[in-house]
């Protein structure tokens, strides 16, 4: 099966927590990027909801320009990247919710 894809469960929880994991996410620093909903990490979970920002804005659609490239993280969500965004926050997010804007 695919990295990332959905795995069948072999656990406790319903599924393997050590099996899924997105790739870091090859976004240039100065990339405009679009927050959008992050897929489902097991069978059952829906769309994950990117949060918030600094004012407790929905980032769901946000516009915002990549500072860094992808950094590891721990949760294998496509990396993490510092951003601005276009209303004027500073802070970092995973690339699973960061879709280029084209």
């Amino acid at each position: 099966m695919s990295v990332g894809a959905l795995q069948e469960s072999n656990s406790s929880y319903g599924f393997d927590m050590n099996r899924w994991h997105n790739p870091l996410k090859d976004i240039p620093v100065g990339t405009l990027v679009r927050f959008v909903s992050g897929s489902p990490r097991f069978k059952g979970e829906g769309p994950r909801d990117p949060g918030a920002d600094n004012d407790g804005e929905p980032l769901l659609g946000q516009l915002a320009v990549t500072v860094t490239t992808a950094g590891e993280e721990a949760h294998g969500w496509g990396g993490i990247f510092h951003l601005n965004t276009v209303r004027g926050d500073s802070f970092s997010h995973y690339g699973d919710f960061l879709e280029v804007v084209k």
